[in-house]
């Protein structure tokens, strides 16, 4: 009796064990299929866009999968260039040498020309919330924005933005006449923000712009509150201009392989572009929190801050070639719609209250 007892209590003991979970893997998390996905980018999580995809994006959609679905999702994060350089996403992720990625848009002037469209309206609204709502209007209204990716075999999912762009520099700036014959670096698509006005430009980026800065490679970079505050650039710079060139969306992009899409089950299809969605809105409300932030960092610095005035705006958007105008015309002859695009875009903008420097499709 006193052994049946034993045996007795030692199945209850076991019991409990398994209830609690102590006696390894449930049979249905066992028998979960594990999908592996690699995810990429050339900038590395010092920048807004990609520390927040990895800390968001990549975080939700492996939770998500791996709560609500029978897959278990392994998302390895290759950012900073480990897989693909700065410029270079684009092609690995067309190629399969990502299966995803943080496609730096900007980077892509010619291939991504249509995704671009922020960069040729100078002086958009400041508010990267504001931003963000009218890129997510547009990316509805023109279906020709998502089929663009078709071309370099990929699936757009979303998009994320940017802050304000300003200008940081190792000299003044209070009018365009300070800018004449001085070396200022951009990222691509904006330089004409600058050539416009004398400046001589120079298509840089931001992991090279502290020592560029530091050697006199350029003498100032156009540049949003975040990308200063994370790369140092008060540093080598110590005048800071709130020129309000805009709060540009859709710099980065999530895109998926097409064929590595085709091939994942509806469910996990299903949390990919959930939590894309998520991020298209969530994004530009960490931007706008993020820039009050780097704002302050670059003041307790001991920045000089100066707000450009709207006087001074007009008459350097005048000084510029009509960008929105010029990019239609491109674009409506390639056989998309540039011109509604570009319209829309400005009309979304004027019913958030924004008031451009400019009227840039009117003339």
């Amino acid at each position: 009796m006193k052994k049946k007892g034993f045996v007795v209590m030692v199945l209850a003991m076991v019991a409990l064990f398994v209830s609690l979970g102590f006696a390894g893997s449930s049979p249905a998390a066992e028998k979960k299929e594990v999908i592996k996905l690699k995810i990429g980018s050339g900038h590395p999580t010092a920048t807004d866009w990609i520390r927040f995809l990895s800390d968001f994006y990549c975080k939700e959609v492996v939770k998500r999968v791996n709560e609500r679905t029978n897959y278990r999702l392994e998302l390895s994060e290759h950012w900073a260039g480990s897989v693909a350089k700065l410029g270079e996403e684009l092609e690995a992720i067309e190629m399969g040498l990502l299966d995803m990625g943080g496609l730096i848009i900007a980077f892509e002037p010619t291939k991504m020309f249509l995704q671009n469209w922020g960069y040729y309206i100078p002086f958009l609204p400041g508010d990267p919330r504001v931003m963000g709502r009218i890129n997510n209007r547009l990316y509805k209204e023109f279906p020709a924005l998502k089929n663009e990716y078709k071309k370099y075999n990929q699936v757009y999912l979303g998009s994320g933005g940017v802050g304000d762009y300003g200008l940081i520099a190792k000299f003044p700036v209070r009018s365009t006449a300070d800018v004449k014959g001085r070396k200022i670096a951009a990222a691509g698509p904006n330089l004409p923000w600058i050539s416009g006005v004398g400046a001589v430009p120079v298509q840089s980026n931001l992991p090279e712009a502290y020592t560029s800065l530091q050697t006199g490679v350029y003498e100032a970079w156009v540049m949003f509150a975040t990308g200063i505050m994370g790369f140092k650039l008060y540093e080598p710079c110590k005048y800071f201009t709130d020129t309000n060139f805009g709060a540009t969306p859709g710099l980065s992009a999530i895109t998926i392989n097409a064929k590595v899409w085709d091939k994942l089950p509806k469910e996990v299809k299903a949390i990919l572009q959930e939590v894309a969605d998520e991020y298209s809105v969530k994004e530009y409300e960490y931007l706008a929190e993020m820039h009050k932030k780097a704002m302050k960092v670059i003041q307790d610095a001991g920045t000089n801050i100066y707000q450009l005035p709207l006087e001074e705006k007009t008459k350097w958007a005048k000084t510029l070639v009509n960008q929105p105008k010029k990019f239609a015309k491109e674009a409506d002859a390639k056989g998309w719609p540039g011109t509604a695009l570009m319209k829309a875009a400005i009309k979304f903008a004027e019913e958030e209250g924004h008031i451009f420097a400019r009227k840039w499709m009117e003339e």
